[in-house]
């Protein structure tokens, strides 16, 4: 369950929850979200294991980084993080091979959602994908290099994957330590 401020009245309540949210006397509709998780995986060839999956919103298959909503009870962030990749991309990793990098927000102007960023590098263990019977999920593995010149080239379009490789590449040229 999300939650909503007092004053908030709810329009729908669904997997998210449409609200009228009031701020100085305008109404705004706010979608009040469950936070979510994504990682940038990068094993130790270079590959970067990323998610191709349709997008009703979009209307689209979408290349991204696999991410996971904050949605398991008892679980922090990291630990849904490390499940999800398993789950998506069948690859199992440890806790100490992950990085926070805290979290952004992911469209402020009507969406409450907050994302936790975690960048993980080293070997993995290839195990089965576990997808729910609707999830329809390609696993797509690309050097980083190839997924950096897709982000600038505007092939891959989703914020939360760019910063990833945004910051990443920025760490790789001695940018961030």
């Amino acid at each position: 369950m999300v939650k909503t401020k007092p004053r908030d009245i709810v329009v729908y309540r669904g997997y998210l929850t449409l609200v009228h949210r009031f701020h100085e006397g305008k109404k705004y509709d706010v979608v009040v979200s469950k936070d979510a998780a994504v990682m940038l995986y990068i094993d130790e060839k270079d590959q970067v294991y990323l998610t191709k999956q349709f997008r009703p919103a979009m209307e689209e298959e979408i290349l991204a980084l696999p991410a996971e909503t904050l949605d398991k009870e008892g679980l922090s962030p990291l630990e849904v993080m490390i499940e999800g990749l398993e789950e998506e991309c069948g690859i199992r990793i440890k806790p100490n091979q992950v990085e926070s990098l805290g979290r952004l927000i992911s469209t402020d102007g009507h969406d409450t959602e907050r994302v936790y960023l975690f960048l993980a590098h080293g070997p993995g263990k290839k195990v089965n994908q576990r997808l729910e019977d609707t999830e329809k999920i390609q696993v797509v593995t690309l050097s980083f290099d190839e997924v950096y010149k897709m982000v600038i080239d505007n092939r891959i379009e989703g914020s939360k994957t760019a910063y990833l490789v945004m910051y990443e590449k920025l760490r790789r040229l001695g940018e961030i330590k």
